[in-house]
């Protein structure tokens, strides 16, 4: 059984690499699908210790060339990769970055919206011998894996009112609001209130919040990006991409397809280019503030590594931000500060109480 799930597992990832560059248009793609196809030819032949034996063989040369692939992405392969149905969604975080969790309905009929999430979720620390759980308000668009009626993590008009509403929520209960963007743009409604009126509502109103906010953008496209989005500190998945438009809107526009069908393949690869969409130009530009490392060709749902450091990562930019408006001393807020752009592996171990005074919630309105 334990060579079958292996072997699975292989398949997997074979079918996630031809997903993302294509059948036969890369060498590395082509050894890894001509070996893994040579061993399930001669599977039956091997003796138990020899099949573990190969099977070994083959994870490791599947390691070594996704290691090569990942050197080798282009912005376009980059979008590929987050919006693949084995991308990690919002529901794998949940489960494995926070401690508990209770998922939200929204308000009204019209509310519901399955391409948008809310959740309230805790994080146990430890304090002085006890454990201490810490609340947070975890909104953010769950593409799932694949599942249609999630639009693609494409939010409603009235998604975006039901996360504006529990935005608010978190303020009066005054606990920190974890924002995960997983989406292409906003569901083009026209109707009103339409998108754009309700984004532009959105982003008014989270101007405005006294309570830390933190932004984990995998694919922000558009203005749906922003809905969410807007924080006191963006952290950004390194194989994601946060642009203005998604690459096929921008090549629509550009080849003035956009009544005619869909783009030519070369035009999109194009303006993937050409938009500066990845997380290296967004740091660059200033758009966000950190990048979180992902594994090779990106986060998957069985990566449990990256959850550990995404979990360090969303408690030091949460501390950091508590730190900064409630004016705490100096070497507090140094030992929080990570040394040469890394997470110290301790970051844990510093607790923080993030529930705000009324001074620093101010304070943080002039961040």
């Amino acid at each position: 059984m334990d060579a079958e799930r292996r072997i699975a597992e292989l398949r997997q990832r074979l079918t996630y690499v031809r997903d993302v560059f294509g059948n036969g248009g890369n060498a590395n793609v082509r050894v890894l699908s001509s070996r893994l196809q040579e061993f399930l030819e001669r599977e039956r032949e091997y003796a138990p210790p020899e099949l573990r034996a190969e099977i070994q063989r083959l994870e490791e040369l599947f390691g070594v060339l996704e290691h090569k692939l990942d050197a080798e992405l282009r912005p376009m392969d980059k979008v590929r990769i987050v919006r693949h149905p084995q991308r990690i969604c919002l529901h794998d975080i949940l489960e494995h970055v926070y401690d508990n969790y209770t998922e939200i309905g929204g308000r009204e009929e019209l509310s519901v919206d399955p391409s948008l999430l809310i959740a309230r979720a805790t994080m146990a620390r430890r304090h002085k011998g006890r454990v201490v759980d810490q609340p947070v308000m975890v909104i953010g668009h769950e593409k799932g894996h694949g599942q249609e009626f999630r639009n693609g993590g494409s939010a409603k008009p009235w998604g975006n009112a039901k996360a504006l509403h529990y935005m608010k929520v978190a303020e009066t209960e005054n606990i920190p609001i974890h924002a995960f963007i997983f989406t292409p743009g906003s569901y083009p409604v026209e109707d009103y209130p339409g998108a754009a009126q309700q984004i532009a509502r959105n982003i008014y109103e989270m101007a405005a919040l006294t309570v830390p906010v933190v932004a984990v953008i995998s694919e922000g496209g558009s203005g749906g990006a922003e809905a969410v989005g807007l924080a006191d500190r963006r952290l950004m998945l390194s194989h994601g991409y946060y642009s203005v438009i998604s690459p096929e809107g921008a090549a629509a526009i550009e080849g003035h397809t956009h009544k005619s069908g869909p783009a030519d393949a070369k035009l999109v690869e194009k303006c993937a280019a050409q938009l500066g969409i990845t997380a290296e130009d967004n740091l660059r530009a200033g758009y966000v503030d950190r990048i979180i490392q992902e594994p090779p060709l990106g986060a998957r749902t069985k990566h449990f590594e990256f959850y550990r450091v995404l979990r360090r990562e969303l408690i030091a930019a949460t501390n950091e931000i508590v730190a900064e408006v409630r004016g705490l001393r100096l070497l507090q807020r140094l030992a929080m500060r990570r040394k040469e752009g890394a997470v110290p592996a301790s970051v844990e171990d510093i607790y923080i109480r993030w529930s705000l005074t009324r001074r620093a919630r101010v304070r943080l309105l002039h961040l």
